[in-house]
């Protein structure tokens, strides 16, 4: 049967819950129009209107179907909407998620699925007032396609450091990054391709009394709401059919509630107990009891609770106002801990619940439903873990919803109070209960492992000899190292071939790391396979063990951050690319002698390390790869940040998703591609075939060509594949040299075929497609793993906590933080590090704005105009200040300690002369007196300081 949605008049009353019925195919919108969002905190829709549409199918809804609904409402299609998908469990400061296409309306549907028959949707026209984070988009990567390989290195954000799980660390996204970046290679940028984890959830700890919870949760619902329907509705005559399951107790206990309630008695509409109520478990019993607390804010407490008997009582008073005996009731604070069980309660609500025997239900005994209390802020039943259990569905949506949101939004819906430190705990009760546990994921490990390798036997397809070696460190509570080797498809983009976690980086753990590597891929000790790595601790023994006979490059941007310290800057930087970009010994050569006349000290510092791990002309051409830098590996690190924070198999299905989810990406990236080779290589190979229309052939015979440009000249031999620029030999991919040739071959009627088939198997897209052809099988959940048949359990590893709070920030590079000084919190540059000068007065640390009495007209006349009177003060010294010299080294003398002079070339400041003086200056006139400390000032001045204001100090006052 088709549906067709409809616009709901104005006033009219309508139930999607009871109208659809079974129905799960449709559903109703509800439509906020006309309004705008206010600013976080405290978000509002304001000035809106409300419009209902019902009858929407599941399989039909849609953006553009949205679009025609507001057009119905009165929109015009020409205006330009923005929507937000409200999430029915979070406020709007952090429960709007907005999507602009189809793609982006998975989060719909999942809350379809779940059974939801009202979407709350949010429409903004023209440009939407909402622009900070807390709104996240349903599309937190672009679809798929030709246009979403991005290059990762390139646009990623340099220096960056690792988050801090709940911090403010994660306010800034780059801090991220797992690496400072050099940079991309202009001719090897390497690629990646979106894949979004943000939705990323792992069912790893199985537990069984969780997975039962709702189940009991949703059962005891049902039972409440069909005893309340029965009390009003069924008679007597309807027990014998509709009650043909229920014992003898339950049907007496029913026609005594129904008599009680027609009587006219009084019942707590919390109440979730009734006389005869049968309850299977004490969980659910102590559930049911403080879910009865928090929504009649009353001060339940549980007095009995043993293997038999239950009982609750209320420890609530009512204070008489305009007394002090409700303030000095022993009753005072019953939320403080002291004994309850020996107060006498003055409220006489209270519920007795018991059973026969341990294997037989829970009955409810008694009930006394009246309350003669006051309701509380304060209840004590609201534990951590009944808070966790009620945040679960948004931390789960909004892993970094902060603290006071979180309690903001559970005092207003439940009018208590909830500490901040209560919210603390019950959050990372909730985001345990999500992620998993740390200390026990360990002990299930193994049957993990191999439930992974049962599906997972694994396959070998990569296509280029090369992989790149690197490792990053676990950011939870126990430490640890991901080891992975990364390879090289053939569009430039990564390929996962390993991972291993392991407990350090060190010597024994690459060696194993390595060993396992070898057997897998078929390896022998003298293979020629190629390896790049940071020059990690422990990789080159490591690596000069296993593989003795293999190629190993350093990246070039750790030998640049070694060498940075003493040579910093761009220029040196580019000095290094320079050098080692170059593709052919004598060009090698020429440069490394150019850099040893220009920069004698970095030459010699860079010829300690072997240029056969840095230098293309170095390299051979067995990879079929000439990259330089390790961006490989920083790349897929990268998107296992969002995983090395998790509990250890948390953090292994996140890789494992990862890298299923990716190949799912890549193979739909290959469908929309065409043509012989790879989209990435074929816009290589086409900028190559542009250069090569500029170059002048020579042609030899039917197979060497000279090929001249207006620099250089090169030898191309078509029948070995090779140019003396070895630019074919170390990429596999014709260099403009032999594209240049063969362009000359067919104007001379030489078959030699289109230029791309002359490029090696590793571009072409048929070899793309191949290499992505396996996939990486799913797992069953944590309940169908079989268990390990090993006897001994997997123990986390020793952790010494350090004090203080843990560092997860990465340490920075050298001259990275120097850099990031200069940038304030909006990103622009500061001018820290930077001394003003005053225009005014001359002086450094001040502007002539904030200049105060430095400047003026005697510091102008000082300063700018220093004539006859300041040439009278320096040039003229004082009698003393003849006799010890021009006084430029500063001494101070060891008899009268004045500056200039030693006590050798003292002359009458010292010994008795001083005695003389000191007379002089108490018994002498005034004018001799000034005269005498005029001469000690100008003797300073002019020894010691020589400023603007010490001068004019001098003038006015000596």
């Amino acid at each position: 049967m088709d549906f067709t949605w409809r616009l709901r008049p104005q006033g009219e009353y309508y139930d999607p819950e009871d109208i659809y019925g079974d129905e799960p195919r449709v559903f109703s919108v509800k439509i906020n129009h006309g309004g705008e969002f206010t600013d976080y905190p405290g978000r509002e829709y304001v000035n809106g209107k409300v419009s209902y549409i019902d009858w929407v199918e599941f399989d039909k809804f849609s953006v553009d179907v949205l679009r025609e609904m507001l057009k119905d409402i009165g929109y015009s299609v020409d205006d330009v909407f923005n929507f937000f998908v409200k999430d029915p469990n979070v406020c709007l400061d952090f429960g709007l998620r907005h999507f602009t296409d189809d793609d982006e309306l998975d989060y719909v549907y999942d809350q379809l699925r779940k059974g939801c028959k009202l979407v709350d949707l949010y429409v903004e026209i023209g440009e939407s007032r909402i622009k900070d984070s807390t709104v996240m988009s349903l599309a937190l990567l672009d679809n798929v396609g030709e246009d979403n390989v991005v290059e990762d290195e390139s646009e990623s954000s340099e220096a960056v450091s690792e988050g801090e799980s709940e911090s403010s660390d994660k306010e800034n996204s780059d801090e991220e990054d797992p690496d400072y970046t050099f940079g991309q290679e202009p001719d090897n940028p390497v690629f990646d391709y979106e894949v979004d984890m943000s939705q990323f959830k792992a069912c790893v700890d199985f537990d069984p009394d969780e997975v039962n919870e709702t189940i009991r949760d949703a059962r005891n619902e049902n039972t409440e709401e069909e005893l309340r329907q029965e009390d009003i509705t069924c008679d007597h005559e309807d027990f014998s059919d509709k009650d043909d399951n229920c014992t003898l107790l339950e049907k007496v206990a029913k026609k005594v509630r129904k008599k009680r309630k027609i009587t006219g008695n009084v019942s707590d509409s919390y109440l979730p107990f009734s006389i005869g109520q049968l309850i299977p478990d004490k969980k659910q019993l102590n559930d049911m009891v403080k879910t009865y607390a928090v929504k009649s804010r009353r001060q339940i407490y549980i007095l009995k609770n043993d293997k038999l008997r239950f009982r609750v009582i209320c420890l609530g008073t009512n204070p008489t106002l305009g007394s002090t005996e409700g303030q000095n009731s022993k009753f005072r604070g019953v939320g403080l801990k002291q004994d309850k069980r020996h107060l006498k309660p003055t409220c006489p609500w209270a519920v007795q619940i018991s059973r026969r025997t341990e294997k037989e239900s829970w009955c409810v005994k008694t009930i006394t439903s009246q309350h003669h209390c006051l309701q509380t802020r304060e209840v004590g039943l609201y534990t951590m873990s009944q808070i966790a259990k009620e945040i679960q569905p948004m931390i789960e949506s909004n892993p970094d919803m902060p603290l006071p949101a979180i309690q903001d939004m559970l005092v207003k819906n439940h009018q208590l109070n909830v500490s901040i430190q209560k919210v603390f705990r019950a959050k990372r009760i909730a985001t345990t209960r999500i992620i998993g546990d740390y200390r026990e994921q360990y002990g299930i490990l193994r049957s993990y492992c191999e439930a992974l390798l049962r599906a997972n036997p694994g396959f070998k397809m990569c296509g280029r000899e090369i992989l790149g070696l690197d490792g990053c460190f676990m950011k939870g509570p126990f430490p640890g190292q991901i080891l992975t080797a990364v390879g090289v498809d053939g569009n430039n983009g990564i390929y996962p071939v390993a991972y291993a976690l392991v407990e350090a980086e060190t010597f024994k753990s690459w060696e194993w790391f390595l060993e396992l590597l070898k057997d897998d891929l078929g390896l022998g000790d003298s293979t020629n396979f190629t390896f790049i790595s940071d020059r990690q601790k422990g990789l080159l023994p490591a690596l000069s063990k296993v593989f003795p006979e293999s190629e190993h490059r350093f990246c070039l941007r750790h030998i640049h951050q070694n060498l940075k310290k003493d040579w910093p800057g761009d220029v040196y930087k580019n000095l290094l690319y320079g050098v080692a970009s170059k593709t052919s010994m004598p060009y090698f050569e020429n440069a490394m002698e150019e850099m040893k006349i220009a920069e004698p000290g970095f030459h010699e510092k860079l010829s300690t390390i072997p240029a056969s791990s840095w230098s293309k002309a170095h390299f051979s051409g067995r990879a079929k790869c000439d990259i330089l830098l390790n961006n490989i590996c920083e790349v897929f690190n990268r998107q296992l940040i969002g995983a090395r924070d998790k509990p250890v198999i948390t953090c292994l299905e996140f890789i494992r998703v990862y890298m299923t989810k990716r190949i799912v990406n890549v193979k739909k990236v290959q469908a929309k591609s065409h043509g012989p080779l790879t989209p990435h290589a074929q816009e290589v190979f086409n900028k190559i075939k542009e250069e090569a229309s500029q170059l002048n052939v020579l042609m030899v015979d039917a197979e060497q060509y000279q090929v001249n440009s207006s620099r250089s000249q090169c030898v191309v031999n078509m029948k070995n594949r090779t140019c003396t620029c070895r630019k074919w030999d170390l990429t596999g991919m014709p260099c403009k040299h032999a594209v240049a040739a063969i362009n000359d071959m067919a104007r001379n009627d030489i078959r030699i075929g289109v230029p791309e088939e002359l490029v090696d198997q590793v571009y072409w897209l048929s070899t793309w497609k191949k290499v992505y052809e396996n996939v990486i099988n799913p797992i069953p959940g944590p309940e169908n793993w079989i268990p390990s048949p090993c006897p001994t359990k997997l123990l986390p590893p020793k952790h010494h906590k350090q004090v203080g709070r843990p560092q997860k920030k990465r340490k920075k590079s050298v001259g990275e933080a120097e850099v990031e000084a200069h940038f304030d919190s909006e990103g622009k540059m500061t001018r820290k590090g930077y001394t003003t000068k005053c225009s005014k007065c001359g002086n450094l640390g001040h502007n002539s704005r904030t200049c105060k009495g430095q400047g003026g007209e005697n510091v102008e006349n000082v300063v700018h105009a220093p004539s006859e009177n300041v040439e009278n003060v320096v040039q003229a010294p004082s009698e003393n200040q003849v006799a010890g010299g021009e006084n430029k080294t500063r001494k101070k003398c060891g008899k009268c300690g004045s500056l200039g002079h030693n006590s050798r070339t003292c002359k009458g400041l010292g010994g008795e002369n001083v005695q003389e003086s000191q007379s002089v200056s108490q018994g002498a006139p005034i004018d001799v007196q000034l005269q005498f400390f005029g001469s000690l000032c100008m003797q300073f001045v002019y020894a010691v300081c020589v400023c603007s204001l010490c001068l004019q100090f001098c003038l006015q006052f000596c």
